[in-house]
């Protein structure tokens, strides 16, 4: 390869990676605001949404790990069944994106590189890191769809009923 084909190769994993990152960027803050939405909702009346919101869960230190351990508090309480591995799924979330958030991009094939915990430093595809957040995000999302429009007690209004007929 010669310095011209390397240069593109070197740009071409960056913009890729790039993607990357900013999905999996953006899809955990949907996750985030859609945690959040299910706490205010338990919470709150909804004359003091609006305030909750911006007062308590857009505080800077109000983080997504909090967000989450409060969302446990209130599965507990309330009972609400979730999937096989759902707690763990959101920490994974969590974890791959502050991995894809405070990463360096290493080499030419896509690689991050990142510390974790008492490694002084790990390397892992990017892609195989977006596929496993993004297989994760179909399930949570689903899931904390499912829990908000059980919380504030109404019917998805976006989910097509099911055909009784074809539930026997």
């Amino acid at each position: 390869m010669d310095a011209k084909d390397f240069k593109k190769k070197a740009m071409d994993t960056k913009v890729n990676v790039s993607i990357m990152r900013g999905l999996v960027i953006t899809e955990a803050v949907n996750i985030d605001a859609h945690i959040g939405s299910i706490i205010t909702n338990y919470f709150i009346l909804s004359d003091k949404h609006s305030k909750f919101s911006t007062m308590v869960l857009s505080d800077p230190y109000f983080s997504f790990g909090l967000k989450i351990n409060v969302l446990k508090k209130i599965i507990n309480e309330i009972g609400w069944k979730n999937y096989n591995h759902f707690k763990e799924d959101l920490y994974r979330i969590n974890e791959l994106r502050n991995i894809f958030a405070h990463s360096l991009m290493y080499g030419v094939d896509g690689d991050l590189i990142f510390q974790k915990g008492e490694k002084p430093i790990e390397t892992k595809k990017a892609k195989e890191m977006y596929d496993e957040f993004m297989s994760l995000y179909a399930k949570i999302v689903e899931e904390l769809d499912n829990l908000f429009w059980h919380i504030i007690g109404k019917p998805n209004p976006f989910k097509k009923p099911q055909d009784p007929e074809k539930s026997v």
